[in-house]
């Protein structure tokens, strides 16, 4: 019985996007209270960017729920909108007409845009030349990669979601070693629940370290004299 917690998976991988689940720190805090205070956004559009795994989609998903926003691609904006719009992943299947209506509609007070990139808006592909000065004039938001503070919530969040309980101890280690991104938290996190479950053995110190180190080495740069080594000896043979 004891060690059932480590494979009762009862929930979606990473968890739901919920309120009480997304972590505060100083990497997303001005995000947070911008989204919140959505109503005050110049000219009714706020730009959403950081890297991947900085919790974009989760904030954008709670915004959505509070303004009852459709999410849509610019493909299939309707010629009259209203209320609040939420477009993600930027400037992914980019519309560059359908976002320079959207866009002078929210300018006009007609409608409230969120919209989520990776990337600032000026550095999109553009044009359209009063497309581009719009969006380097857009109000922009951007997440940083997450803190202690934040990351440290988000690994304690994937433990549980899992019914897996773990040492703080095994918080600091994985906070030392791992990537800054909830995507690599993630990824470290199913491969601890699975390396758990295959050896029927709760989470410790000693497995994690263990699959750390897998890990680091799967990921470590190749080596590139042995590669050019390599690539030698099989233009010999």
């Amino acid at each position: 019985m004891q060690t059932r917690q480590l494979w009762l998976d009862l929930t979606p991988k990473g968890g739901a996007y919920r309120k009480e689940t997304f972590v505060t720190g100083k990497s997303n805090l001005l995000a947070r209270c911008a989204l919140e205070n959505w109503r005050q956004w110049p000219a009714g559009v706020l730009a959403l960017t950081g890297p991947p795994g900085c919790g974009k989609s989760h904030l954008a998903h709670l915004w959505q729920l509070e303004t009852k926003a459709q999410k849509l691609d610019l493909d299939h904006i309707p010629r009259s909108v209203s209320g609040s719009i939420l477009i993600e992943d930027l400037p992914n299947g980019q519309n560059e007409r359908a976002l320079f209506r959207l866009i002078n509609t929210a300018a006009k007070g007609k409608v409230n845009v969120l919209l989520t990139s990776a990337l600032p808006p000026r550095g999109w592909p553009c044009k359209l030349p009063d497309l581009t000065s719009r969006l380097a004039a857009m109000h922009t938001i951007t997440i940083d990669a997450p803190d202690d503070v934040v990351l440290s919530g988000i690994l304690n969040k994937l433990f549980a979601d899992r019914q897996i309980a773990v040492d703080q101890a095994v918080i600091n280690y994985l906070l030392s070693r791992m990537e800054r991104s909830s995507a690599a938290a993630l990824d470290i996190v199913e491969r601890i629940h699975a390396r758990g479950h295959d050896l029927k053995q709760n989470i410790r110190l000693p497995l994690v370290r263990n699959v750390m180190r897998e890990f680091e080495q799967e990921n470590q740069p190749a080596d590139l004299f042995d590669h050019a080594k390599a690539n030698h000896q099989e233009t010999l043979s």
